[in-house]
C-alpha cells in the first residue's frame, strides 16, 4: 500500500513536471509563418502571460507580452496568447518560453525548441563521364545540391546501391559552401572509380541528397550509364630514326618518330644522353639544322595510365660532313660571284682581241698600198727598157 501510495507520488510530480519544463521540437520552412502556442492561457483577455526568446536574433532573452508592441515585425503576440513569428528565418533558430497564469492561479509553462529548413531542388550530376576505362581510377562525375538548410548530406549509388568510400577503388571528394546573404549551402561531391576488369560493361551511377532534418525524404539525380572498356596493353616501344642509321651532314634534319601501340595513346616524352628533355609530350622529335649540339644518343619513354612507363632502344646521332644548310648557300653565292667574274673577263678578253686585230689590218693596209706602188713604177720602168731592146735588134 505505502509503495503504491509512493509510486502515484512520484507519478503525479513527473507528470507536473513535464507541464512545467517539458519541451517540443518545431520544425519550420525558412520563409513561412510560424504559430506557437502558449499552453494554459486563457482564450481571451485580460491575460497573464509572458513569452521569452533566445535565437540568433538575441543577445541574452528577449521578453515580449500581449500589452507589448510587436518586435520589429518579427514577432508578436496574438489575442489568445500565441506567439506569430511572420516569416521565420535561419536567425529565428532557438528557445521559446511562455509561462501562462490562469484565472485560478495556475501556472504553466512551455517551452518550444525550433529549427528551420530549406529544400534544395533536384540535385544533379555535372560533367558526367561517358566513359570509363577499366584498371585505372575514372572521374564519374560531379554531384551539385544548392539551396539547403541546414546543409544536408549527398551520396552516390552504383546500381541502385548504396557506393560506400574505401578510399582505393572508390573515393569521393566533397566540398560545401554557404551563401553569405542567404546562409543556403551548396554542396558538391566528386566521384572516382576505378572499375574492375571483366567488370559490368554499362554500370549505373547516381546521387541523392539527404536533407539534415528527420523524416524527410531524399531527393535522386538523373542516373548516367557510362560505358567501360579494357586498355590494350602496352607492347615494345621503337624508334625510328630519318635519314636511316641517324648519320647526317652538318645543317640537316633529324626526324624522331616512336611507335607505341596502345589504346589510349600513351604519353611520349624525349631522352637524350639519359637526361629527360623539356619538351612537351609528343611522338615525333624534329632536329632542323644540325650541329654538333645535336650529336648523342637519344630514345623515348612511353607513358601508360594502367601499364606504366616503357623506353624505346637508343639511337645515336652523327654530324658526317661540314656541308648543308646555309653552308651550301655561301658555297652557291661564291661560285656564282666567281663565274661572273669569268665571264666578264673572257668578254673583255674577245673584245680586246678584236680591237688589237682590227688595228693590225688597219697598218698594214698603208703597206700593201706602198707595195703595190712600187710594183707598179718598177713595171713602167721595164717595159721602156724592153721596147728599146727590140728596136736595136731589128
Amino acid at each position: 500500500m505505502a509503495a503504491g501510495a509512493t509510486a502515484g507520488t512520484w507519478l503525479l510530480v513527473l507528470s507536473l513536471w513535464g507541464a512545467v519544463v517539458g519541451s517540443q521540437n518545431i520544425t519550420a520552412r525558412i520563409g513561412e509563418p510560424l504559430v506557437l502556442n502558449c499552453k494554459g492561457a486563457p482564450k481571451k483577455p485580460p491575460q497573464q502571460l509572458e513569452w521569452k526568446l533566445n535565437t540568433g536574433r538575441t543577445e541574452a532573452w528577449k521578453i515580449l507580452s500581449p500589452q507589448g508592441s510587436p518586435w520589429d515585425s518579427v514577432a508578436r503576440v496574438l489575442p489568445n496568447g500565441s506567439l506569430l513569428l511572420p516569416a521565420i528565418g535561419i536567425q529565428d533558430e532557438g528557445t521559446f518560453r511562455c509561462r501562462a497564469t490562469n484565472r485560478h492561479g495556475k501556472e504553466t509553462k512551455s517551452n518550444y525548441r525550433v529549427r528551420v529548413y530549406q529544400i534544395p531542388g533536384k540535385p544533379e550530376i555535372i560533367d558526367p563521364a561517358s566513359e570509363l576505362m577499366a584498371g585505372v581510377p575514372n572521374k564519374v562525375g560531379t554531384c551539385v545540391s544548392e539551396g539547403s538548410y541546414p546543409e544536408g548530406t549527398l551520396s552516390w549509388h552504383l546500381d541502385g546501391k548504396p557506393l560506400i568510400p574505401d578510399g582505393k577503388g572508390v573515393s569521393v571528394k566533397e566540398q560545401i559552401r554557404r551563401n553569405p546573404e542567404t546562409g543556403l549551402f551548396t554542396l558538391q561531391s566528386e566521384l572516382m572509380v576505378t572499375p574492375a576488369r571483366g567488370g559490368n560493361a554499362h554500370p549505373t551511377f547516381s546521387c541523392s541528397f539527404s536533407p539534415g532534418i528527420p523524416r524527410r525524404r531524399a531527393l535522386n539525380t538523373a542516373p548516367i550509364q557510362p560505358s567501360v572498356w579494357e586498355p590494350v596493353p602496352l607492347e615494345e616501344v621503337r624508334l625510328v630514326v630519318e635519314p636511316e642509321g641517324g648519320a647526317v651532314v652538318r645543317g640537316g634534319t633529324v626526324t624522331l618518330t616512336c611507335e607505341a601501340p596502345a589504346q589510349p595513346p600513351p604519353q611520349i616524352h624525349w631522352v637524350k644522353d639519359g637526361m629527360p628533355l623539356p619538351l612537351p609530350p609528343s611522338p615525333i622529335l624534329l632536329l632542323p639544322e644540325v650541329g654538333p649540339q645535336d650529336q648523342g644518343t637519344y630514345s623515348c619513354v612511353a607513358t601508360h595510365p594502367s601499364h606504366g612507363s616503357q623506353e624505346s632502344p637508343a639511337i645515336s646521332i652523327s654530324i658526317t660532313g661540314s656541308v648543308g644548310g646555309s653552308g651550301l648557300g655561301t658555297l652557291a653565292l661564291a661560285l656564282g660571284i666567281l663565274g661572273g667574274l669569268g665571264i666578264t673577263a673572257l668578254l673583255i678578253g674577245i673584245i680586246m682581241w678584236r680591237r688589237r686585230r682590227r688595228q693590225g689590218e688597219e697598218r698594214k693596209a698603208p703597206e700593201n698600198q706602198e707595195e703595190e706602188e712600187e710594183r707598179a713604177e718598177l713595171n713602167q720602168s721595164e717595159e721602156p727598157e724592153a721596147a728599146e731592146s727590140g728596136t736595136g735588134g731589128s
